[in-house]
């Protein structure tokens, strides 16, 4: 299958992140219990929640794309496919009222704390909180995505399965 340069470059980053935040918060335990008298990297924390919290957010359209966010199909499951169709398309026209919502004010958010700085890094606040604007609009696209396959009648989850390292606990 051919790979998608956007869905790489989103899944490294992603695994970047977890690479980053693994890395300095094992550094800064490592550092507090080896050097004595060192209470560890004081700016470990913030880069270790900032990462995580950018991690989320890339990762959320990962999770559109592959069909692995929560969903209960308990009912629906059982419904015509016409029904349940219908069911997606609202679901999905749903989801991306709710990322637009997340868009524009995350946006409002970001630009409005630019002027702000974090403690440690004393980097501007507005670039934590683009991690708000940027997930959704990842997460609006693929939404997109998956609204136009499931109005073509073609079911977005075999359309692309996930790869081997997406684990679905259906």
């Amino acid at each position: 299958m051919k790979r998608n340069r956007y869905i790489d470059s989103v899944e490294w980053l992603v695994i970047a992140c977890l690479v980053v935040m693994v890395a300095v918060t094992f550094v800064s335990t490592a550092i507090r219990y080896l050097v004595p008298g060192m209470g560890g990297l004081y700016w470990a924390e913030e880069v270790s929640r900032y990462t995580s919290i950018w991690m989320v957010f890339l990762a959320g359209g990962l999770g559109v794309r592959y069909g692995v966010h929560l969903h209960v199909d308990l009912i629906t499951a059982r419904l015509p496919m016409p029904v349940q169709r219908a069911f997606r398309i609202g679901a999905c026209i749903l989801m991306l009222v709710f990322e637009g919502v997340l868009v524009y004010y995350g946006a409002i958010v970001a630009i409005s704390n630019m002027d702000q700085q974090s403690s440690s890094l004393l980097v501007p606040m507005g670039y934590m909180y683009a991690a708000i604007p940027v997930g959704a609009l990842l997460m609006m696209f693929e939404t997109v995505r998956v609204l136009m396959r499931t109005m073509q009648g073609l079911d977005a989850s075999e359309a692309e399965p996930a790869p081997a390292h997406v684990v679905n606990i259906d």
